[in-house]
């Protein structure tokens, strides 16, 4: 009977793994977008897959620091993500105060 621990790890790499490819197939959505909207939908998601990696890598290898970093780059990139759709919907509103 395998060990519950080194099941667990399989499961945490299995993780991994799915999580690496989802973020890619987001990053092929981001980049071919065919709205700017698709596209910032599409970063807010890879970046939460990203915060999701960093958290199963986390208990991975057993580094709880690596949770830290997990909330940090949430909130960057939470910021980021309301930074651009401001600077969106003023440059919308721009236009359509200009026509």
């Amino acid at each position: 009977m395998p060990d519950a621990n080194l099941i667990q790890h399989y499961i945490l790499i299995g993780a991994a793994i799915f999580l690496s490819a989802s973020i890619f197939i987001c990053l092929m959505r981001a980049t071919l977008g065919p709205r700017f909207s698709d596209r910032i939908i599409a970063a807010n998601i890879v970046g939460t897959k990203i915060i999701l990696l960093i958290a199963v890598l986390s208990l991975i290898i057993g580094e709880s620091y690596l949770a830290d970093v997990c909330l940090v780059y949430a909130v960057i990139s939470f910021l980021s993500i309301v930074v651009l759709g401001r600077s969106v919907i003023e440059k919308r509103e721009e236009k359509e105060n200009h026509d």
